[in-house]
């Protein structure tokens, strides 16, 4: 699996693949949002859950220059 095919997939099985095959690395907090950080198949995605509506509202592929900029506080990289 990459990116693309990541991407192409319906939403409903984008969540499945991730809660089977991805890794779940931190959280924030973005107005009426929680947002959850995994990685999966060497990229990582971003599940905007709306707290309001108690829906998620998207699942973006984000790059790992936004990761760390977006992360930073929570990502510890001293041992890499």
């Amino acid at each position: 699996m990459n990116q693309d095919k990541f991407r192409r997939l319906p939403r409903i099985e984008q969540m499945q693949m991730l809660f089977d095959e991805g890794h779940e690395l931190a959280g924030r907090i973005y107005l009426f949002f929680s947002v959850r950080l995994y990685s999966l198949h060497g990229f990582f995605v971003e599940v905007w859950y709306h707290q309001t509506t108690n829906r998620i509202d998207r699942i973006i592929v984000i790059n790992s220059d936004d990761v760390l900029t977006l992360y930073e506080n929570q990502i510890n990289i001293g041992e890499v």
